[in-house]
């Protein structure tokens, strides 16, 4: 089976256009967070205690890029480090209040776009599709990263 693209450009091609239509949606609202960042700020809402080191290891990235990552957040007021009770070594990771309320207006917008982009496509479509990628993560072999996605 083949098809006219190699799948890793189809893909590829496809994420860079719904990343820019999720980030025009953004800055139509006046909000300044990348899409890697409104990634970042999902996973620790549906993580709660969650660590960089969790984040580096969910997101296969190196921990310096994800440190970055999250003093920017906090910089921006949308994260807070807190002293782990159990091991002080480690730092938790949660939302504050600013953080949690921006992440929902961000979920709501990018709910949106999801909507304009299913436009014309069938639930059966949909649940193909869905399937379908589902099948293709699977065999990437990155089980690990799919843990806090498949969370319903």
């Amino acid at each position: 089976m083949r098809t006219k693209e190699p799948l890793t450009y189809l893909l590829g091609q496809t994420m860079k256009m719904v990343r820019y239509k999720l980030m025009a949606k953004f800055k139509e609202n006046n909000l300044e967070l990348s899409l890697d960042q409104f990634i970042v700020l999902h996973y620790i809402n549906e993580n709660s205690a969650s660590t960089q080191q969790d984040l580096a290891n969910h997101f296969l990235r190196d921990k310096s890029i994800v440190t970055r990552q999250i003093n920017t957040l906090i910089n921006c007021g949308y994260v807070e480090r807190t002293q782990d009770e159990e091991d002080k070594r480690k730092k938790n990771l949660k939302l504050t209040m600013q953080g949690f309320a921006s992440f929902e207006f961000m979920k709501k917008l990018s709910l949106q776009v999801s909507s304009e982009l299913l436009n014309g496509i069938t639930q059966e479509e949909l649940e193909h599709f869905e399937t379908i990628i589902s099948k293709i993560q699977q065999n990437t072999g990155f089980k690990e990263c799919l843990s806090c996605c498949q969370k319903k």
